[in-house]
């Protein structure tokens, strides 16, 4: 292989990467205005948890895109990074630590909107979990900033290590032999099992939150103990926050079931890879855009204060609004 397309380049990545942030950059802005300032009061026991969701999806969206552009070798665990950082010669082990970080903070956010849904709704009074959640959430957090610690750890000698993915990928191209790569490890244990421990750990909290979230809405409403209005808003939200968190995990899916397939059968192809990255720094700018369309007031205030002057741009959003229904 060599670098015939252009797809393949670190050039092309680094570019990829400055469009997707200046194009991202604005929006986020604006959306964290909109969370600031546009809340409404109905969704003020949740504002500080959507800003923290947003806030890191937006370091996410940096550090992929802005701090490190990662230009991975993959199924190798090795590259080299195009970023800010790079240029303040900021380690790579590093780096990518960074980004292992980001990755789980975000996660967790995620879990503390779904845990304050719970606590606002059914354990303020007298429940067991008010004197519990502090220390759970304190722990999530310390656990998303140390999970990583394993891959930064055992970096291995890196001469040995760079002649292992030399034969793994002989293909390689000849620009890419001479340029600095580092390789972050050649065992996968130390990448994909606390990979693995932080992705069940979250799936398994959010799914806990979720489930005991509608089962107490469905026991009370039978109860008569919240009223129909209150049940009906919560199950809205709940919606909402699904979609606006869901979507842009199944986006992510299309380029990890690739890095997955990519690995098992030691697929190397840097055009993939660099459109795997580049989909991964998208995640924030889907997640961004669905907040602003699936939360009523933030769309409104789009629509009202944005695109007023767009001609027929109010009926056609509620034509779509109609045909997929109103959350």
């Amino acid at each position: 292989m060599n670098f015939s397309s252009y797809f393949a380049t670190p050039d092309f990545q680094a570019f990829a990467l400055h469009l997707l942030i200046s194009i991202e950059t604005p929006i986020h802005l604006f959306a964290t205005f909109c969370i600031l300032f546009k809340t409404p009061i109905s969704m003020k026991s949740v504002k500080f948890q959507m800003f923290n969701l947003h806030f890191w999806s937006i370091g996410l969206d940096l550090g992929i895109s802005l701090l490190t552009i990662p230009y991975f070798l993959y199924p190798a665990l090795a590259g080299f990074p195009l970023g800010v950082l790079n240029f303040f010669e900021v380690p790579v082990r590093c780096q990518a630590f960074l980004l292992g970080v980001l990755i789980g903070l975000l996660g967790v956010s995620i879990v503390t909107i779904l845990e304050n849904r719970y606590y606002l709704l059914f354990g303020v009074r007298g429940h067991w979990w008010r004197h519990f959640r502090i220390t759970f959430l304190v722990l999530n957090y310390v656990i998303a900033c140390v999970y990583f610690y394993p891959a930064y750890y055992y970096v291995p000698d890196q001469k040995q290590a760079l002649q292992e993915v030399f034969e793994m990928l002989p293909e390689l191209p000849k620009e890419l032999q001479t340029s600095k790569i580092f390789v972050l490890a050649t065992d996968f244990r130390f990448i994909v099992l606390p990979v693995f421990f932080m992705s069940t750990l979250l799936l398994l909290e959010s799914g806990i939150f979720t489930f005991l979230i509608y089962k107490n809405m469905s026991a009370q409403s039978k109860e008569l103990s919240l009223s129909p209005q209150t049940i009906k808003m919560q199950k809205q939200f709940l919606r909402a926050l699904n979609i606006q968190t869901c979507i842009p995990l199944a986006i992510l899916l299309i380029p990890l079931c690739y890095l997955v397939i990519s690995r098992v059968f030691l697929i190397y192809n840097q055009v993939a890879n660099n459109f795997c990255f580049i989909t991964i720094g998208a995640h924030g700018l889907f997640s961004t855009l669905i907040m602003l369309y699936i939360h009523i007031p933030y769309r409104n205030f789009c629509v009202d204060k944005l695109c007023s002057k767009v001609p027929g741009f109010k009926r056609r959003t509620s034509r779509v609004v109609q045909l997929f229904g109103s959350l």
